[in-house]
């Protein structure tokens, strides 16, 4: 708890360093918040989407299907069917609880690779792939249904997303390492978690 109370008391605290037993508590803790929050807002944003694609379903029999039972939800639409989901909140609900996780989880990150003797900026990298992988997917998205859909920036946004997850993996292997035993650039090995201390 000790760990959890400090992270979250110390959530603008940039400098000093911080021991993989006082990063991991408190990032498992906003794992669970920012997925929580996340999950019910990308619900919130499916439901319009599956409104649309009834009344799409029922204009377009043809062209636009829809399959649902209590576990299952399909649809199916046909090229040229003239509907194209609107996908803007999905996006932007994914977008605000990708926000609230680097937020949260930003000054914890920087004081877990001080204790690595790093920079807190290799952080930033899966962040900037992370944004553009989300604008890149949106602008995809409403661009299904078009004749000019852009077959180069399916292929960009895939490469992105790839590079996305392997800075992520490397970040965290970086977060997973232990610290240097000794006295660093950013200050004293951080000890077992302690009281929340705050400049």
């Amino acid at each position: 708890m000790r760990a959890i109370s400090r992270g979250f008391m110390n959530l603008f605290r940039f400098s000093g360093r911080d021991s993989p037993g006082q990063f991991w508590p408190y990032a498992a803790v906003v794992f669970v918040i920012g997925f929580v929050v996340m999950g019910f807002g990308v619900a919130m944003a499916m439901e319009p989407l599956f409104e649309q694609a009834l009344l799409a379903a029922q204009q377009n029999p043809d062209s636009v299907h829809v399959t649902q039972s209590p576990t299952h939800y399909s649809v199916q639409i046909e090229p040229g069917a003239g509907f194209a989901p609107d996908f803007s909140n999905f996006f932007l609900a994914l977008g605000a609880g990708a926000a609230l996780l680097i937020s949260l989880l930003a000054a914890a990150v920087t004081r877990r690779l001080h204790d690595r003797g790093l920079s807190g900026f290799i952080g930033l990298v899966p962040v900037v792939f992370l944004v553009t992988g989300l604008i890149g997917m949106q602008r995809l998205m409403g661009a299904l249904d078009s004749p000019d859909f852009n077959e180069r920036l399916f292929i960009l946004i895939f490469l992105n997303n790839l590079i996305y997850m392997a800075s992520l993996a490397g970040l965290v292997i970086l977060l997973i390492l232990p610290g240097q035993p000794r006295r660093n650039a950013h200050g004293d090995p951080a000890g077992p978690p302690g009281p929340p201390v705050v400049d």
